[in-house]
Order: structure tokens, then sequence, then C-alpha cells
């Protein structure tokens, strides 16, 4: 499964006038041998997920250079069976804003960004501690989203986290998630405003988010035939150090059917000592959940979530963010002590 920087690699090399060299420097030659050498096994390319981050004024010439690659460097590749060519608009969209998405692409991703959105504000109000941040955290998702993902939560746990008692592993996996949900690659916010810095670094983690559930799902899924059951294995392809650090740190985001989502992306660390963080968020996380659990509507419109995705955009840009969260802070108390 290919992450939409390997399909703008190629395009960018087709564009010049060193194309095999550009395709070098930039490790696609090396990826194109492993697919040929493991062709023989049925490995297939699926690009559908990096296309969807494409705008569609762009996936004209990101496919036909993907076309052009293939023909090239891949003669013998065949395509996935199952694929389906899906023809693209041509409405000029710029993909690094939420709100220049389709609507179809704003509810796929809108609750891991409008999450990671408020945790990054969150995590930036100095006055609070880990422990309040995360309890205002997963009171603005319960109360305002009205929707709990474990993922977010679980990135949102590790972000909020003190250093005390840090082990070495515990530490790797905090710096992973940290650098691949809170910042930016290096010069990646040159230009930008805070406010779309903050933007731009929700909309890339909710991105990631989508290609690794992407690649969760058919990691999971398996096949019937006549002959037996073919189970399926996927792989992510990506230049993004980032998230390639987080997948190698939290191996548990993709895996297979180990135990379903609550024990696949929730560690306790309730053993580390120096802090009751680990433990305290752990219990407001259970409660929460169970509170829910006959409540939540497990139907919901996604509509609602795009709206709260904007809303806080808004505040940002108004610069009423902070005051937002600080005023919604007095909740976190009520929710560590009930």
């Amino acid at each position: 499964m290919f992450d939409t920087n390997i399909l703008i690699a190629i395009e960018s090399a087709y564009k010049t006038g060193q194309r095999h060299q550009e395709l070098k420097n930039a490790g696609v030659l090396e990826l194109a041998r492993l697919i040929e050498k493991t062709s023989r096994y049925g490995v297939f390319i699926s690009p559908a997920a990096a296309y969807q981050e494409l705008p569609p004024a762009r996936r004209g010439d990101v496919e036909a250079a993907f076309d052009r690659f293939l023909a090239d460097y891949l003669p013998n590749f065949r395509e996935d069976p199952n694929s389906i060519k899906v023809p693209y608009a041509g409405a000029k969209m710029d993909p690094e804003h939420f709100s220049a998405l389709s609507l179809e692409r704003q509810k796929a991703i809108s609750c891991s960004y409008a999450s990671l959105l408020a945790m990054n504000v969150i995590h930036r109000l100095e006055a609070l501690n880990g422990l309040e941040k995360f309890a205002l955290y997963i009171d603005y998702c319960a109360e305002v989203l009205d929707l709990i993902s474990l993922k977010e939560l679980t990135i949102a746990r590790y972000v909020f986290a003190p250093e005390n008692g840090l082990t070495d592993q515990l530490r790797t996996r905090k710096v992973a998630i940290t650098n691949n949900f809170v910042k930016l690659k290096k010069g990646g916010g040159k230009g930008l405003t805070p406010v779309k810095v903050l933007e731009r670094i929700a909309l890339n983690g909710a991105n990631d988010l989508k290609l690794i559930a992407a690649a969760d799902i058919v990691n999971n899924s398996r096949e019937q035939f006549n002959f037996g059951i073919i189970e399926h294995d996927v792989w992510i392809a990506t230049s993004d150090d980032k998230l390639y650090e987080f997948c190698c740190a939290c191996p548990g985001y993709m895996g297979r059917e180990r135990g379903g989502p609550l024990a696949r992306y929730v560690e306790t660390h309730t053993d580390v000592k120096g802090t009751r963080y680990w433990r305290d968020s752990i219990e407001i996380q259970q409660r929460r959940l169970e509170e829910r659990y006959f409540t939540v509507d497990r139907e919901k419109e996604m509509d609602s979530i795009v709206q709260s995705a904007f809303d806080i955009e808004a505040d940002l840009l108004n610069g009423k963010a902070d005051d937002y969260f600080r005023l919604r802070s007095w909740r976190s108390a009520r929710v560590m002590h009930d």
C-alpha cells in the first residue's frame, strides 16, 4: 500500500530530465526491485488510499506518472483483480486544508482530525498537568464530538504523559508518537502561521491514521477459494521517517486479530514508577468508556463531527481556541474525581 509521498516522488521524477536518478535518490527504484522480486507471491500495489489524499486537480498527473512508472520499471506487474478504476473530478482543491477536501473525505477523517487538532491545542496549555490535559481531552471527545476513538485516545495518553519513570522502550514510543502527531518534519512549517501549523499537523496525522486503518482492514481480511483460505499480508511503503518510526514503536496499530481494538491499542503501563499518571489516566479512560457503552450512538452521522472540526478551526483563527479549552478545563476536575 503506497503512501502519497511515494506517488508524489514518482510524479516529480517524471517532470525532470533525470527521471532514473531522481527515482533512485528517492528510494523508489529499490522499492520497485523488491516488488519485482516478490511478485511471484501475488504481490499487488494499492495506491487507492494515497489517491484519496490528493486534490482532484492533481490526481490525473500523478496517476499518469504512476502508470508510466509501472510500464518502465514493473512491466510484468498486474493490478489487484479486485481493483476498480475510479474516475476523478477536475475541480481545483488545496489538499493542505481540511475545508478544501471533498465532503466524503472530510467525513472519513473528521474524527481523527478534530481529535488531533484538539489534542494539539490542549497539549500547549502550560497551566495544566498531563493528567488534567488527558481528562480535558477525553471530556471534549465524549461531550462535544460524542465519539471516543481508541486510537486517538491512546495517542493523546502518550503525548500528555510526564517524563517521570519512563523506561527506554516507553520513552521511544512517546517520542515517536509526539514527533508524528504533535510536530511537522523539519521545514514543514515554512511560511505557515502558528494556526496553520497546528492544522497541518492534525491533517497529516489524520491522513496517516486513515492509511494505517485501510491497511489494517485488508491485513485482517481473507479470501475463501476452493483450494483453501488466502490471508492477506499488507505492507505500507512510505518515505515519511516519522510515520515509519511511529509504526515501529507502536506495532499494535497494525496486527492480526489480537483480541480486538481494546487489547491491541491499550497498554496500561500502571507499573511505571514515580508518577500516578498512567494508573489514573487508564482509570479515567475505563470509566468514561463504561459510561458511554449503553448510551453511545453506534450509527452516528459524521456531519456533526465535521462541523466540530470547523468550529475548532474557527476558534484557532479567531484566537479563541486556548480560552475555549481553558473554560472547559473545570470539567476535567470532575472527570478525574467522579
